[in-house]
């Protein structure tokens, strides 16, 4: 039975500074070469999901509890 999708919203490594989203463990969560570190907090406000591709091998990854269901994430 294949493990089931780690999310960024269920890692306690994932902090929120200001309007950013950074990894306390320093793995790169963003995809542009502008600013790698970080994804800006848009994603989380929207609920879109955080399932990133760094998460599904972190060797860091420290699971906070079971998915937030799609019905409590973001707020808009």
């Amino acid at each position: 039975m294949p493990n089931p999708k780690r999310s960024l919203y269920q890692c306690f490594h994932a902090k929120v500074l200001g309007d950013k989203i950074h990894c306390s463990e320093g793995y790169q969560l963003g995809g542009s070469s502008s600013n790698m570190n970080s994804l800006h907090i848009n994603r989380l406000v929207r609920g879109t999901p955080l399932g990133l591709a760094i998460c599904q091998k972190c060797k860091d990854y420290l699971e906070a509890g079971p998915p937030i269901p799609k019905s409590e994430r973001g707020w808009l």
